[in-house]
């Protein structure tokens, strides 16, 4: 263990040396996340290249751990080479947006050349029923494991410091892990993602200097997917995919539950909104820092329990706490941010979303035909026009027009919103403010060729 924490002072020290360079790289303009580009609310843009340190003390910390163990070599390459092509897409993305399809086509294929190098998951051993071959499913089972992941903590990595500290905690249990199971090198090279965590949150605890980026949530993520099979025994994997399945729970869930949000409104599965569980906690009036330390506990928590399911292999009693857990959340998500007090009002509340998904289709058809608009016309006064038609089409109206009305602010440079109005008759303002947000896109981009104000 003492080994284990040269490396994770090895990682600390490392990221904080290199980060102010790296921000500094990208202040001279690559990777910046500019603020009319976001939902974000900055005002000044912050860099998007905070993958950059952590990849370095990875490296040179997996470099360490070969010198000391040459012959584990083989054994990590995959790891390595995974890491490298999934840090390679999303850095790719920070700099230059290459689109959601592209993204997933490219760690379809990053997860499937790890896969072919021979890390896969090939059977599980569950006590109580002996180890069950997956045959055939252990490519698409292992594929889907190592995108899945980095996908969800690129999801929740909209909010100073939250991916950057699960990824902390879940680095360190998969060290413990490690170090119990006797890969002693997992444990080297997790303590060393800790250590490259903690020095990375020196600057991306609220407010944040840099954010991770989806190359560094990314790269975090498919380490935390590999280690979680590569710190059990050969095959022997399910009570380790545990202790990662319940540790990251708070992000699992928060995931879940917008993919369903999304789908009964009628939003693409990978829509961004503004209604995951963080933003939840600053409506009801909590700081940034209050809320992040918040769900670092949870996130503790969490951890701790997935521990324990893996010290006593699989039994009921951790993985009963860990799904009481997890439910208890669920049920505080759905009566308390969505105001749900009785399955008569969940049933009314499920209806009335049902019921306004065509509504939801229509806007983001219409927008679509904006973007096509805004390349076609040659005049602002020209599409503003059709912009503004548009937005009657849909159901917004003037300022004054009816007597009851629903204010809508949306932000798009991080200090003035655009404001639309909508008939309080025909909606909840949460309601019209997801449709709102169909056009802040073409909005953006209207407003970057023909300034409307």
């Amino acid at each position: 263990m003492i080994v284990g924490i040269f490396f994770f002072v090895f990682g600390f020290l490392l990221t904080v040396v290199t980060t102010p360079w790296v921000i500094q790289l990208a202040h001279s303009g690559v990777g910046l996340d500019v603020a009319d580009e976001s939902r974000k609310q900055q005002v000044t843009p912050v860099p998007r290249l905070g993958g950059m340190p952590i990849m370095l003390a990875l490296t040179l910390g997996l470099i360490l751990i070969l010198l000391k163990h040459s012959s584990r070599l083989a054994e990590w390459f995959p790891i390595f080479i995974g890491a490298t092509l999934m840090y390679a897409l999303g850095l790719w993305d920070d700099i230059s947006r290459i689109g959601a399809k592209k993204k997933l086509f490219g760690q379809i294929a990053a997860a499937s050349i790890v896969c072919w190098l021979g890390l896969s998951i090939e059977r599980f051993s569950v006590p109580g029923y002996g180890e069950i071959e997956l045959g055939m499913w252990a490519a698409p089972v292992t594929i889907f494991w190592l995108i899945a992941i980095p996908n969800i903590v690129n999801l929740i990595d909209g909010f100073d410091g939250l991916a950057g500290g699960l990824g902390l905690f879940m680095s360190l249990t998969l060290g413990i892990v490690g170090f119990y199971t006797g890969h002693y090198e997992v444990t080297w090279f997790a303590f060393t993602m800790a250590g490259a965590l903690l020095g990375f949150l020196v600057f991306n605890f609220p407010p944040a200097k840099i954010y991770l980026g989806d190359g560094g949530a990314y790269l975090i993520g498919f380490v935390i997917a590999a280690l979680s099979m590569s710190s059990a025994h050969k095959g022997s994997i399910a009570a380790v995919l545990m202790v990662t399945v319940v540790g990251m729970g708070l992000p699992i869930l928060d995931t879940a539950l917008a993919l369903v949000r999304r789908a009964m409104r009628g939003f693409p599965l990978f829509h961004a909104d503004s209604e995951h569980i963080h933003h939840r906690l600053m409506e009801f009036g909590f700081s940034k820092r209050r809320v992040l330390l918040g769900l670092y506990g949870l996130c503790v928590a969490l951890s701790l329990v997935g521990l324990a399911i893996f010290w006593n292999k699989g039994g009921t009693l951790p993985i009963a706490i860990g799904a009481g857990l997890l439910f208890l959340m669920v049920i505080g998500i759905v009566r308390h941010f969505h105001r749900v007090s009785s399955w008569q009002d969940a049933h009314r509340k499920v209806k009335r979303v049902l019921s306004r998904r065509q509504t939801v289709q229509y806007a983001l058809l219409q927008a679509k035909v904006l973007m096509i608009e805004v390349e076609r016309c040659e005049s602002g006064e020209e599409f503003w026009g059709i912009f503004d038609q548009t937005l009657r089409r849909v159901g917004f109206c003037d300022k004054g027009e009816v007597e009851e009305q629903v204010v809508v602010n949306i932000r798009y440079n991080g200090s003035r919103p655009w404001t639309v109005y909508a008939p309080r008759e025909d909606g909840t303002e949460g309601e019209w403010q997801s449709i709102a947000e169909c056009f802040r896109p073409v909005y953006v981009k209207a407003q970057e060729r023909w300034d409307r104000w």
